[in-house]
């Protein structure tokens, strides 16, 4: 089926927020608050081109990887994790960046590498807080304080780009720190508009196994007896590694819930939006660097959670991120614990492999349910695919359609 307006993205499970298209089209779309957080809206419909443009973009059509004329050409592809300049693990030589952050503070480490070093003007990232005070915003920070005291991961509903074009148009030279599926979009978007890679010309991500809807963050609220209008702020990680899940009160008090007890003791009990569950690559492949924890499993014990200072798994996938890493590095913003080999991801991030390897079925699952589903540019899916057997595909598809027909992808599907 082809897709025909935003609204049809939106109502296929697919759109994530991003905030794109209100950036590119203010005139006619705004990014407002809905059931499953923030959500375009067209205020006056897109014409034809208007759309077919923002189709050729948008992640909730399309999720690139990494575009062949950015790699080297000896750069190692690895069939699941992608292109690969260099493998290790850092983490911030600072140490209260380190501490402060959600796991090592790798990406805020560079990050502030960026502007002291004037190699950007700034970095377009996200803080806490927004529409409500467990979202996320968008920021530029100029500073390193800005950087620092932005960093840490937000696990709630965030438009990272809604000030894409207002960076574009002012020339602006920035370093986006963002999850894979907006550094696909812009990937996407430089196709389009050249003014991206003379603009952007570092994208960093961390790797994403998805983020907490508003429905999960209202059911554990509910849980503690407390109302959405009591909390103040939020903080998913960080203050350890991975730090504690702190809820502020509008009395001072905190509500405080370990790693484990909030999340849960494996991925496949984290709520998600269904575009994060249907996600053909949450390694950042887009991205010049990516990086993500190092908990066997991805799952930390209650012995690392106690004991883990904060390490970061660290992939650098263009020659510009290696150079990166090397500078940060010697700079003294990065602390280089030891190399790796893109195998020792596969036990560290098994959740992200699964997705990859099954994204092609679950997206003939969502065609065969009349949906326009996801395509994918550059991360090699249909050889993923081909790992798998035919008996291991028709059950992926099919489960992928039952689970549409009960209403899954739909922003307003609430799991008891």
């Amino acid at each position: 089926m082809a897709l025909i307006n935003i609204q049809q993205i939106i109502n296929e499970g697919l759109c994530i927020g991003c905030g794109l298209c209100a950036s590119i089209f203010p005139e006619k779309v705004s990014i407002g608050l809905s059931i499953g957080g923030l959500r375009p809206i067209e205020k006056v419909p897109l014409i034809d081109e208007e759309f077919e443009y923002l189709c050729r973009v948008c992640p909730g059509v399309v999720h690139s990887g990494m575009p062949k004329k950015n790699l080297s050409e000896d750069v190692y592809i690895d069939p699941v994790w992608g292109p690969i300049e260099r493998i290790c693990a850092a983490h911030a030589s600072n140490d209260s960046v380190r501490y402060k952050s959600a796991t090592g503070g790798v990406l805020t480490a560079l990050a502030g590498y960026l502007v002291e070093s004037n190699r950007v003007d700034a970095i377009l990232h996200v803080g806490s807080s927004g529409l409500k005070p467990y979202f996320g915003h968008s920021t530029i920070s100029y500073t390193l304080s800005e950087v620092n005291e932005n960093c840490s991961s937000i696990y709630a509903s965030t438009s990272p780009l809604d000030k894409i074009i207002k960076v574009l148009d002012e020339g602006i030279r920035v370093a986006l720190v963002a999850k894979p599926c907006d550094i696909s979009t812009m990937r996407l978007l430089a196709k389009k508009d050249p003014r991206v890679d003379k603009y952007i010309p570092l994208m960093l991500s961390p790797f994403c196994g998805g983020f907490f809807p508003p429905f999960a963050m209202s059911n554990f609220l509910k849980s503690e007896n407390v109302t959405e209008e009591e909390v103040e702020s939020v903080s998913y990680r960080g203050n350890g590694c991975p730090g504690p899940t702190s809820i502020k009160l509008d009395n001072g008090s905190r509500i405080e819930k370990s790693y484990l007890d909030f999340w849960g003791k494996d991925s496949s009990q984290w709520h998600m939006p269904w575009r994060c569950r249907i996600c053909p690559d949450g390694t950042g492949e887009g991205a010049d660097i990516s990086t993500g924890d190092t908990w066997p499993e991805c799952t930390p014990t209650e012995e690392m959670i106690s004991n883990d200072l904060g390490t970061n798994t660290v992939i650098a996938r263009t020659s510009k991120g290696a150079e990166l890493l090397q500078l940060a590095e010697e700079s003294g913003y990065l602390d280089i614990d030891y190399e790796c080999i893109s195998s020792d991801m596969d036990k560290l991030q098994p959740h992200l492999a699964k997705k990859k390897i099954k994204a092609l079925a679950r997206f003939d699952g969502m065609r065969s349910c009349g949906q326009a589903g996801l395509s994918t540019v550059d991360l090699r899916s249909d050889l993923l695919s081909q790992t798998t057997s035919y008996d291991e595909f028709i059950k992926e598809s099919k489960g992928t359609a039952a689970r549409i027909k009960e209403g899954k992808h739909l922003d307003g599907y609430k799991i008891k």
